[in-house]
């Protein structure tokens, strides 16, 4: 009897027997297979170490399985009941789960890479500890990415949309379950995509980018650390470059009393007396120092903010 000629892309074959005109078995043909006792079916090959790779379960009520570590890879799950699923370790890598109901399912430990998650319904799932791509970019994302190199910006935006309903249904997963903290991720991929949806050059998109690179939207204290050293010192410079007053005389770059050393020094002391708006008042500034200073002086009180508010995520539950 002929066996299935249905194999993966990694050169894997099925070994049961061909029962569709076309060659395939009955796991693997076009129309799902039916019937009673699926489900036990599929429990007893994944509890006996067997591959469900490959297999074409879509729309299959699924309630309540138990398929903890089963090889799910490239499975065909679309419209498919997998409420209050076990499946712990599952590796569902390439499967496709479109508008599959995972209502208060034990994802946890699973491996998504490359999964189709849109329009998956996460409530109450459990997900943590899932296995995602590199920065937890989804297979959405990717395809816009492919999608704009090649020029095809339709399909690019509608994969961006895709990727963000994407990453907010899983950051509210997250949520609901108070896992604060693995929300971060999701948030971030979820923001970068919807700008990436926004004009070129708009000045929505380029505040978005500022953003990202600044605080890493509220959520990278490291991001935000940096941008407060590079503003520190930044303005220290300007402060050389156009002069300032100390105790009534003129302290530059280019005109100083100490050495340079000790200028530079005194000029980042400033600086970080205006960053942090101190105050002392010991050093003073004027022309365009000031504006400077005004400038600076802002900055820091918004980026002291973002900081407290980014170690605040990081240390305590949202």
């Amino acid at each position: 009897m002929a066996t299935c000629k249905f194999s993966l892309p990694t050169g894997e074959t099925c070994k049961e027997p061909a029962v569709t005109d076309d060659g395939f078995c009955k796991w693997h043909g076009p129309v799902p297979p039916s019937g009673d006792g699926i489900k036990e079916e599929l429990e007893k090959i994944a509890k006996a170490g067997g591959s469900l790779a490959g297999f074409n379960l879509k729309g299959l009520d699924l309630n309540d399985i138990y398929l903890i570590q089963a090889d799910l890879r490239g499975a065909d799950l679309r419209h498919a009941n997998l409420t209050h699923a076990h499946m712990y370790g599952a590796d569902l890598g390439g499967a496709d789960l479109f508008k599959a109901n995972l209502e208060k399912a034990n994802f946890k430990a699973v491996n998504l890479k490359k999964t189709n998650l849109l329009a998956v319904n996460f409530d109450l799932t459990k997900i943590e500890g899932a296995l995602w791509d590199n920065e937890y970019i989804i297979q959405n994302e990717k395809d816009a990415v492919a999608a704009w190199e090649k020029g095809d910006k339709r399909l690019a935006y509608k994969k961006y949309k895709e990727a963000e309903e994407i990453y907010r249904s899983i950051k509210l997963a997250h949520e609901q379950l108070g896992h604060s903290k693995n929300q971060s991720p999701f948030f971030l991929r979820e923001m970068v995509v919807h700008r990436k949806q926004m004009p070129l050059f708009s000045a929505p998109r380029l505040a978005s980018k500022t953003m990202d690179l600044t605080t890493g939207y509220g959520e990278k204290p490291v991001n935000v650390l940096w941008t407060s050293l590079y503003t520190v010192f930044v303005s220290a410079f300007l402060y050389g470059l156009f002069g300032v007053y100390e105790h009534g005389r003129m302290m530059s770059l280019w005109n100083h009393d100490g050495s340079l050393m000790e200028t530079i020094g005194n000029l980042i002391y400033f600086s970080s007396v205006v960053f942090t708006t101190i105050g002392f008042g010991d050093v003073v500034p004027f022309g365009i120092s000031k504006w400077v200073t005004t400038i600076e002086g802002f900055l820091g009180q918004i980026l002291i903010a973002f900081l407290i508010v980014c170690i605040y995520k990081k240390l305590m539950e949202r």
